[in-house]
Formats: structure tokens, C-alpha cells, sequence
């Protein structure tokens, strides 16, 4: 007989699935970008797969109260590869239409972020 193990399920899946899949979110940030939000919070994160920094973090901000610090941090994040895409936009014009599909998923993305941080107002 085989056993289903079950984890739990984070309250944040859906965007940490965003986040994990560069096609639907339009960015990637890196494993140690995670880890840089983490220490501007005071959450240590070991060096982990990035799906676990993900977990980790947005899971125990949400616990300690920082989810707001953590939420504005990766805004800023998203905001800055928004700029660099609409930049290399302007000096690359055939790449254009890929760019700019990419800055409307990360924008995307920055919708999904603020509005899972704000939970569940039937909850």
C-alpha cells in the first residue's frame, strides 16, 4: 500500500507558483534576491531552492508582521526590471513587443503580490 504524504499548504501558493514560473510572471528574481529581502526584515533564509525562499519568506513575514516590508521590497524589485524592460525597449525597437509583454506580466505579477498580501477579506 503506498502513503500519501501531505504537506501543508501554504496560504501564499498561488503567487508563490507566480513567481516560480518566468513565463507567467514575466521576471525571475533570483535565490539570492530573496534572501537580500529576508535580511531588510530580519528573516534568515538559508541557501535553499529558490521554491522554498519563496515559502519561506513570504510564510514567515506573514507570521512576524512583515509581510508589508516584504511586499514593498519585491515591488521595488519588479518596478526596477519594469524600467530596465521599457529601457531596453527604447534601445532595442525589434525586441519591443517581447519586452513589453514581459512589463505587462510583471505588472501582473505586482497586482497578484499586493492583492494576495492582503488575504482573504471573507476569512
Amino acid at each position: 500500500m503506498r502513503k500519501h504524504s501531505r504537506s501543508i499548504q501554504s496560504k501564499f501558493t498561488s503567487l508563490e507558483n507566480q513567481f516560480l514560473n518566468t513565463f507567467f510572471s514575466g521576471l525571475y528574481i533570483s535565490a539570492n534576491e530573496f534572501i537580500e529581502v529576508g535580511k531588510k526584515v530580519d528573516i534568515k533564509l538559508g541557501m535553499n531552492s529558490r521554491e522554498l525562499l519563496i515559502k519561506e519568506l513570504l510564510n514567515k513575514s506573514d507570521k512576524e508582521g512583515t509581510l508589508n516590508q516584504v511586499v514593498a521590497l519585491l515591488n521595488s524589485i519588479i518596478e526596477d526590471r519594469i524600467a530596465q524592460y521599457h529601457s531596453l525597449s527604447r534601445d532595442y525597437p525589434a525586441a519591443a513587443n517581447a519586452l513589453a509583454s514581459l512589463a505587462q506580466k510583471a505588472n501582473s505579477t505586482k497586482s497578484l503580490l499586493v492583492r494576495e498580501s492582503q488575504g482573504n477579506p471573507y476569512e
